[in-house]
């Protein structure tokens, strides 16, 4: 039976609101990371990969887990991407002496990297990427911080979900309250010129955008201007 220290416990639970204390997808995954390697003691680095429009792309806990990961994305082999690829777990008991792949484990070792393990992260039935956890030492992840490293990606892939859901409505949220408060200067700037103009709404609208396109700007400063000007008369 695996034990989980309540420091484990912790920073399991902090994964669950982590959208609440961050501003946007990319810190979001590099405060995971942060995370991991506090629920997961013999970890002293970590790393998730992603494949945002179908390449490779690596957030880290700190600058050796992020070069550890691109290592991989440069010599198109390690654990990570197979995690990925396969669906299924990798645990590198010693760089040293690893066999599965030759060309990044002579680099891991330079790198000071020893043994690791790679997760993969899944949302929705579907694997989005890996979860990856270094440490210096050899043979560091043993059985119970190997089934720990699940847990924490279990619940890593469930928050990069939620969290990117959040973000996307988030961001069409702010989007739509743009366009309206983009509609509703414009409308103004109409009424602005229809009342010196004597002219309808349409014919506004024209004016309006041909102000837009002599002075290059778009045509919600235009408008924005035309209305404070008139604001302060």
């Amino acid at each position: 039976m695996t034990t989980v220290s309540e420091d484990a416990l912790d920073a399991i639970t902090e994964l669950a609101g982590i959208v609440l204390v961050t501003d946007d997808l990319a810190k979001t995954y590099v405060e995971m990371c942060r995370i991991a390697v506090r629920a997961v003691p013999p970890a002293v680095g970590a790393s998730v990969t992603t494949y945002p429009e179908g390449r490779p792309a690596a957030a880290a806990s700190d600058p050796w887990a992020q070069d550890l990961d691109e290592l991989q994305f440069e010599e198109h082999e390690g654990p990570c991407l197979d995690a990925y690829r396969t669906g299924n777990a990798f645990r590198v008991r010693d760089f040293e002496s690893e066999t599965r792949w030759p060309f990044y484990s002579q680099q891991a070792v330079r790198k000071g990297a020893r043994s690791m393990t790679s997760v993969p992260l899944t949302a929705q039935g579907n694997v989005v990427g890996a979860l990856n956890l270094y440490s210096r030492s050899p043979d560091a992840f043993d059985a119970e911080a190997t089934a720990l490293a699940h847990v924490v990606a279990g619940q890593v892939g469930l928050s990069s979900q939620v969290s990117a859901a959040f973000f996307r409505h988030r961001d069409l949220a702010e989007q739509l309250a743009d366009a309206m408060a983009s509609r509703a200067v414009i409308e103004q700037a109409k009424g602005v010129i229809m009342a010196d103009r004597r002219c309808d709404a349409d014919a506004a609208f024209v004016i309006l955008r041909e102000m837009s396109q002599r002075s290059q700007r778009k045509l919600r400063d235009v408008a924005r201007d035309l209305v404070e000007n008139v604001s302060r008369g």
